[in-house]
């Protein structure tokens, strides 16, 4: 066999297993680094770009990796049939730590975390134990931390906000779907409401979707034409179709989880939940031999009395407005204002 037919045969062979490889990862897209202690992170579904949720726990992941000279994989959830697999998957391949994003991985991590008693797991945005956990499948388990946040606190300032800026006395929320993660933003944004202007009315309505766009835009343009002009996202990936429209409409639109301000002029602030410094925390935590399971972990002004509630504002908000949710952020860092974290 001549030289140039044994090249063709070796490029033929390693084409070959690379489509071997990828075939065998299933619906587990992973991309990893590093040459350190293994730590893994498996995300939710709607991308890593979300410009969100995952996104921004990940940007929080890889710089705690980097500063503290760990080896790290991200294991991509594409639908939530993925979940289980790819935190099995996570544990299975040598992750001492392996941080879970997302309220809907829970059940999944419970599972995880009896197969592989050994692994650490760490879940954003998720709380064990209590009432109906059971039932749940989400009762503490003692190699599993909870991440919770208390996102009522920042949902009541962007509340505040859209009170003081509607000129239509309506505005509306768009949720993803019906989850306490979900529903406690909107329980603090419609108290908000109440307790700053009486008269504002508040529509509410669930995409039961954190991913298709096109169905959290059509549910804002119907707020839209119901005389909203405020829009408040709190549905991930799927919510930006709800900054779009108001962008496109000409109102207002408040984004969520972080910065979204990029999404449209529109966007005059987002309300902040500390995704990026609460996951680099667990890092370091983990790093530090100090790593605790079996409980939760709470990130609400009370914890963390210096966090920003709000981003800076963008474009012409009135002082009246910005000094209101200053007398807010103090109530809520006092204790005076203690706003529900479930709708009636």
């Amino acid at each position: 066999m001549t030289e140039k037919r044994w090249t063709w045969l070796i490029v033929a062979l390693a084409a070959a297993l690379l489509v071997f490889g990828a075939a065998s990862c299933g619906g587990k897209k992973k991309s990893s680094s590093g040459g350190g202690t293994k730590v893994g992170l498996v995300s939710d579904t709607g991308g890593l770009d979300d410009k969100g949720f995952n996104q921004f726990s990940i940007v929080g992941f890889k710089r705690g990796v980097k500063d503290f000279g760990l080896s790290d994989r991200v294991y991509v959830s594409h639908t939530a049939d993925d979940y289980l697999p790819n935190l099995t998957a996570a544990a299975s391949d040598g992750n001492k730590l392996v941080i879970a994003v997302g309220f809907l991985l829970g059940p999944s991590v419970v599972t995880a975390a009896d197969q592989y008693k050994d692994v650490k797991f760490a879940g954003v945005d998720q709380f064990y134990g209590g009432a109906g956990c059971k039932k749940a499948g989400t009762c503490t388990r003692p190699n599993v931390l909870g991440m919770d946040y208390p996102s009522e606190q920042s949902g009541y300032e962007a509340g505040v906000v859209a009170a003081l800026m509607t000129k239509t006395g309506t505005v509306s929320s768009v949720g993803g779907k019906k989850l306490p993660s979900v529903d406690n933003w909107i329980a603090g944004f419609q108290q908000a409401v109440k307790d700053t202007k009486p008269g504002v009315k508040t529509l509410n309505a669930y995409s039961q979707d954190f991913e298709d766009i096109a169905k959290c835009k059509e549910i804002a343009l119907d707020q839209i034409a119901h005389g909203s002009d405020v829009v408040f996202q709190v549905a991930g990936k799927c919510g930006l179709g709800a900054l779009s429209a108001a962008c496109d409409k000409g109102k207002i639109a408040i984004g969520v989880d972080v910065d979204q301000s990029g999404q449209g002029k529109c966007v005059i602030v987002s309300a902040l939940k500390p995704l990026t410094t609460s996951v680099y925390g667990i890092i370091k935590t983990f790093k530090d031999g100090q790593f605790k399971g079996g409980t939760n972990k709470f990130y609400g002004v009370q914890q963390l009395p210096d966090a920003k509630l709000l981003t800076d504002f963008h474009g012409n908000v009135p002082q009246s407005v910005k000094d209101a949710v200053a007398k807010a952020d103090k109530g809520l860092k006092d204790g005076s204002i203690k706003p529900p974290a479930t709708l009636k």
